[in-house]
């Protein structure tokens, strides 16, 4: 079946686009190359093949700024990986942010689900600007009609902004080299039907203390048979607790698919416990 991917990652490419032709008209001091990279879904290929021969030297490289789903801004919403590996990100986001208006999420070190990750790993700062998961991701629905036209321009000239900045500055940046999660997270497909069962919820990647908030769940999946929905929290799943993504992750890697499992929520003020039914991934 065509996966259009509209947000993935076709908005990224459009705000690509954009900024270069805004910038074509007003150039910056520095060069600043637009790399459409492929083989992410397979592994980082094609940046970690860029990092390996690049077109200019990464030690003159300034940083790295990444856009991959940034079609489905929802609340001003929008996430920033990668806002701790330069000294000064945090104060740039922060002043460029007083313009923009963003509910602004940044996120920690470059070790993020992208493209970015290649560069961190070569020492290079990084940012990736991402509008969170959604129903659709990975799935035929991601089509043009459900992007945020106008959202996608706001997050674009905040790149902009972003990009003009960093490319008029005349100083490095201060690197930050930060210990990188395990395992390291990437968008790369899980390695099969055997890899954990299957649960079907989309969890909001900015991180809820205590526990996974949900930004939805899949049509027909085993969390909507059980009843969970967008906003619940996960807390724990069987006998394991579950205070954030990776505590699920391996929660899930522990049952089987056809396994009833008992999954603690917080909704709303209360708590409540559902059953679910788990799949098989990719089933």
């Amino acid at each position: 079946m065509v996966h259009n991917g509209a947000d993935d990652n076709a908005s990224g490419v459009a705000a690509l686009i954009q900024v270069a032709a805004r910038l074509a008209v007003s150039p910056p001091a520095r060069t600043v190359v637009f790399i459409a990279f492929s083989g992410e879904e397979l592994g980082l290929l094609g940046s970690d093949h860029y990092v390996k021969e690049p077109i200019y030297p990464l030690a003159g490289t300034l940083a790295m700024i990444n856009l991959d789903m940034v079609g489905r801004l929802r609340n001003g919403r929008l996430i920033v990986y990668g806002a701790r590996s330069a000294k000064e990100f945090p104060a740039l986001l922060d002043s460029l942010n007083w313009y923009a208006g963003f509910d602004l999420k940044p996120q920690g070190d470059g070790y993020g689900p992208s493209d970015q990750s290649s560069f961190y790993s070569a020492k290079r700062p990084v940012l990736h600007l991402f509008t969170d998961l959604h129903e659709d991701y990975h799935r035929t629905t991601d089509d043009w009609q459900k992007i945020n036209v106008d959202g996608l321009k706001r997050v674009s000239d905040f790149t902009l902004g972003l990009v003009t900045a960093l490319a008029n500055r005349r100083r490095q940046l201060t690197f930050q080299d930060l210990p990188a999660p395990l395992p390291l997270q990437t968008n790369a497909p899980s390695p099969g039907p055997g890899y954990g069962a299957y649960l079907g919820t989309v969890p909001d990647m900015t991180g809820t203390p205590g526990g996974v908030r949900l930004v939805g769940v899949r049509a027909g999946s085993p969390a909507e048979k059980a009843g969970l929905r967008g906003d619940d929290i996960i807390t724990r799943i069987g006998q394991t607790d579950v205070p954030d993504l990776q505590a699920m992750t391996d929660a899930l890697r522990s049952h089987r698919p056809g396994e009833t499992v008992e999954i603690l929520i917080r909704r709303g003020t209360g708590t409540t416990t559902l059953r679910a039914t788990l799949g098989i991934r990719g089933g």
